[in-house]
Formats: structure tokens, C-alpha cells, sequence
């Protein structure tokens, strides 16, 4: 068994395609990533990402100033 106290480690690499879209990779997963200010239908954004994990339970920090 592992340690109770060992932290899960994950390496993500993020990349911006243009300027309304990035795409995150992590093992063998690609998650579209919304960066347009208009918004994307089709792509993950912040607040997406808060459920995502509050529902995992796993924390989530926004960012400073993201609730103005």
C-alpha cells in the first residue's frame, strides 16, 4: 500500500493553438481548454473546471480577482 500521506503527482502540458483556444495533455488525454473572452461551446472554462473537481473532490483554487 502507498503512504497515507503521499501526494498524487500529474504532468500537464498546456499549449495555446490560437487565440480561442488551448489544449491541455496529460498521459494519453487532450482537454480543450476556452481562452476566447467571447466563450466556446465546445471547450472547458473555469467555472467548468470548479465543478469538475469540487465534484471529484479534489480543492480548487481560483484565481485571485476571477469572482470580480
Amino acid at each position: 500500500m502507498s503512504e497515507p500521506n503521499q501526494k498524487m503527482i500529474f504532468h500537464v502540458k498546456t499549449v495555446r493553438t490560437d487565440a480561442h483556444r488551448s489544449v491541455a495533455h496529460c498521459k494519453s488525454a487532450d482537454i480543450t481548454l476556452d481562452t476566447d473572452l467571447a466563450g466556446r461551446t465546445d471547450a472547458f472554462n473555469h467555472g467548468v473546471f470548479a465543478m469538475l473537481r469540487l465534484s471529484v473532490g479534489m480543492p480548487y483554487a481560483l484565481p485571485a480577482g476571477s469572482l470580480k
